[in-house]
C-alpha cells in the first residue's frame, strides 16, 4: 500500500499542462468590483491555493472600507473557472503583474496562499522596481518541496488510511485534512482533538477529496516551479506567515525560501499547520497589520 499510494502522489502532478485558452482571465473582477478598484487608493490582489477556492479570503472582506481594492486570481475549476487548461505559475504571476500596471499610482499588495504564495513573489519581481508588499501564507517552496514534501505527505496519507472508516479516497482524504490543521503530532494529541473536530464538522461540506485532473491542473507547474533566475525583490516588503507544525511545508523549507527571495519576515504561529486561514482565528488581522506596516 505504501508504494501505490506514493506513486499516485507523484503521477498526481505529472502531466503535461495546458494553458489557459487565450481571452479568458482567470482574475475575478466584475463591473462592480472594478469600479471599487478604481476608487481605491490601494490594489490588492487575493490568490488561492491548489484545491482552494477565493472564498479563503472572506475574512479580508472588509479590506475595502480602509481602502483595499480587492481582485482575486482564480485557479482553473474553481470558482466559476472551468477545468479546460492547467495552472502555470509563471502566466500566472505576468496576468497579475499586467493588472496591477494598469494601476500604477495604487499601493500595491499582493497576499497569496500556498501556491498563491509562490505566484505572488513572481509577480513582485516582474513589477521591480515599483514598491510592493507580499503577504506569503503557508508558501510553497521551490519545486513544491521536491521530494522531502513528497515523502511526508505519502506518509501522513498511508497514517490517514489506517485511521479512515472505509478504504476509501473520500474517507481517506477526511483524514489527512484533519492532519492538516494542526501537523502530525498535534493530530495524535488528545488536546488537541475536540479542536480538530470541530473545524471538521465545521467545514464538512467543503471538504470533498479532489479528482485527479483537479489535482494535476493545479500542481503540475508547482512542481517544477523555481524562483525565476536574476529574480529582483529588493523594492519588495515580504511577510512569511506559516503554521510551525506545518505537515506539508516545513519552517526549514519557508526560511529557504525567504532567503531565496532575498530576505523577509518570517512570522510563525506554534501548533498551527498548513491551513493556518481555518485554525488562526487572528491570521488575516496580523496580514493587515503586516500589509499597512506594523
Amino acid at each position: 500500500m505504501r508504494a501505490l499510494l506514493a506513486s499516485l502522489l507523484l503521477l498526481a502532478a505529472c502531466a503535461a499542462p495546458r494553458t489557459l485558452p487565450e481571452g479568458e482571465s482567470p482574475l475575478a473582477v466584475n463591473p462592480a468590483r472594478l469600479a471599487q478598484i478604481e476608487a481605491a487608493p490601494r490594489l490588492t490582489v487575493m490568490i488561492p491555493g491548489a484545491l482552494a477556492s477565493v472564498d479563503i479570503f472572506a475574512p479580508t472582506n472588509g479590506w475595502a472600507a480602509r481602502g483595499h481594492g480587492l481582485a482575486y486570481y482564480r485557479f482553473p475549476g474553481m470558482d466559476g473557472l472551468p477545468l479546460d487548461h492547467a495552472l502555470s505559475i509563471t502566466d500566472a504571476a505576468e496576468e497579475i503583474a499586467r493588472f496591477a500596471r494598469r494601476y500604477p499610482d495604487k499601493e500595491l499588495t499582493l497576499v497569496g496562499y500556498s501556491a498563491g504564495g509562490a505566484i505572488a513573489l513572481e509577480a513582485a519581481a516582474l513589477l521591480a522596481p515599483r514598491p510592493v508588499t507580499v503577504a506569503a501564507i503557508s508558501p510553497s517552496p521551490e519545486h513544491a518541496g521536491g521530494l522531502q514534501t513528497i515523502l511526508r505527505g505519502a506518509g501522513d496519507v498511508i497514517s490517514a488510511a489506517t485511521r479512515a472508516e472505509a478504504f476509501t479516497s473520500k474517507a481517506i482524504w477526511d483524514e489527512y485534512w484533519k492532519t492538516l490543521l494542526y501537523g502530525r503530532e498535534n493530530r495524535a494529541d488528545p488536546a488537541f482533538t475536540g479542536q480538530i473536530e470541530a473545524l471538521s464538522a465545521e467545514h464538512a461540506p467543503q471538504i470533498t477529496d479532489p479528482s485527479p485532473a483537479l489535482v494535476r491542473a493545479h500542481s503540475a507547474s508547482l512542481r517544477r516551479w523555481k524562483l525565476s533566475e536574476g529574480a529582483d525583490l529588493s523594492h519588495a516588503r515580504i511577510g512569511f506567515f506559516f503554521g510551525m507544525a506545518d505537515p506539508v511545508f516545513s519552517t526549514r523549507q519557508t526560511d529557504t525560501l525567504r532567503r531565496r527571495a532575498g530576505g523577509g519576515r518570517l512570522i510563525g504561529f506554534a501548533d498551527d499547520g498548513h491551513l493556518l486561514l481555518l485554525t488562526r482565528k487572528s491570521l488575516f488581522a496580523h496580514v493587515l497589520r503586516f500589509v499597512e506596516g506594523g
